[in-house]
């Protein structure tokens, strides 16, 4: 059973980490929405010094979309209030000349990803900033703010049943795969996968640089709808299937996750060499310094018991007040609800 930490500040000093470790983690991720080469190089070397057989996954951005970082100010969006959003390449040429008075929103992606089709919402960081759209102006989209909070690069969006078509691998995600052939990390896995053709490009560049005793395992992240859709032609690529629940629940519905959950697992637990991991929304009131809800508990121990074959702690362990309190949690409920199975 794997038992994944997300590396982050809240557990990179080595005494913490050492404990995160040798506390029940038996692999670590390193999300490179969030960092790069040169700082996860040392945290790479720090958790191999600690434990020279841990598992190194390096989970890769993908086509996941976010506020560009050439937004030029920080803003304040407050409800009811009229924006625009456009892609990085039409806000290139438009920044110089935006007036104050309108507040332009620049995402991670090409103009015409974000024009080609009609949507009826975005929403940033988790849902909890919500726009209406309401119509295509000048090239942009306008939308109504249901929901503000504060505007800054870099934090992610979701735009249901956007078309990814134009999003091949990227430059950085090619530059990161590098940087994990070059240290030989266990397992790559790539975010967002809608299609097989998102794992071919993984595989062909891989089998580019790796050297011939190096294979490391590919895992695909399912996020949206289209995976989904795609879940049987996507598994068949691939050593394990992630269920990706933070962008998964935005980008479908809460109240559908669910029901995308049962259709993965019941699909992958028919193939016993593929690994099913549910990631994120594991322990959450722990990454607040609470106890654990009744809900939470039951869902691990429902998810064991369907036949998933691990859990990946995001926030909880990356930026959570009680990672090690937590991990240690996860791993009792993990061999409790183990030996209860095999009862």
């Amino acid at each position: 059973m794997y038992i994944i930490a997300t590396m982050g500040p809240n557990i990179k000093d080595k005494k913490v980490l050492k404990e995160i470790l040798f506390s029940g983690v038996n692999t670590l991720r390193f999300n490179f929405s969030h960092g790069n080469c040169t700082e996860f190089l040392e945290d790479l070397k720090t958790a191999r010094s600690i434990k020279k057989d841990v598992t190194i996954l390096l989970d890769l951005s993908g086509s996941k979309i976010r506020i560009s970082n050439s937004l030029m100010s920080v803003y304040k969006i407050y409800d009811s209030e009229e924006v625009y959003f456009c892609g990085e390449d039409k806000y290139k040429h438009i920044k110089n000349k935006i007036s104050k008075t309108n507040k332009i929103i620049p995402l991670n992606i090409e103009n015409r990803t974000l024009m080609e089709n009609n949507y009826k919402e975005i929403s940033i960081k988790d849902n909890t900033m919500i726009f209406n759209i309401l119509k295509k102006e000048d090239d942009l989209i306008k939308a109504k703010t249901l929901t503000g909070g504060i505007i800054r690069g870099g934090k992610g969006c979701n735009i249901k049943n956007l078309n990814r078509k134009y999003m091949n691998l990227s430059e950085k995600d090619k530059l990161d795969i590098k940087f994990g052939i070059e240290n030989k990390v266990d397992i790559i896995c790539q975010s967002f996968v809608e299609t097989a053709k998102d794992i071919d490009e993984i595989i062909e560049f891989i089998n580019m640089y790796k050297v011939e005793s190096y294979t490391p395992k590919i895992w695909a992240k399912i996020e949206t709808k289209k995976g989904i859709n795609n879940l049987k032609d996507i598994a068949s690529k691939v050593d394990g299937i992630v269920i990706g629940r933070g962008d998964l629940i935005p980008e479908t519905s809460i109240e559908d996750t669910p029901i995308y959950e049962e259709i993965i697992i019941k699909y992958l637990t028919q193939y016993k060499e593929k690994d099913i991991i549910i990631a994120t929304h594991i322990l959450n009131t722990m990454k607040n310094g609470r106890m654990p809800s009744i809900c939470e508990v039951e869902s691990v121990y429902n998810f064991i018991n369907k036949g998933v074959t691990g859990f990946l702690l995001a926030g909880e362990t990356s930026i959570g007040r009680a990672p090690i309190k937590t991990v240690k949690f996860l791993n009792k409920l993990v061999k409790k609800y183990d030996k209860f199975k095999e009862i």
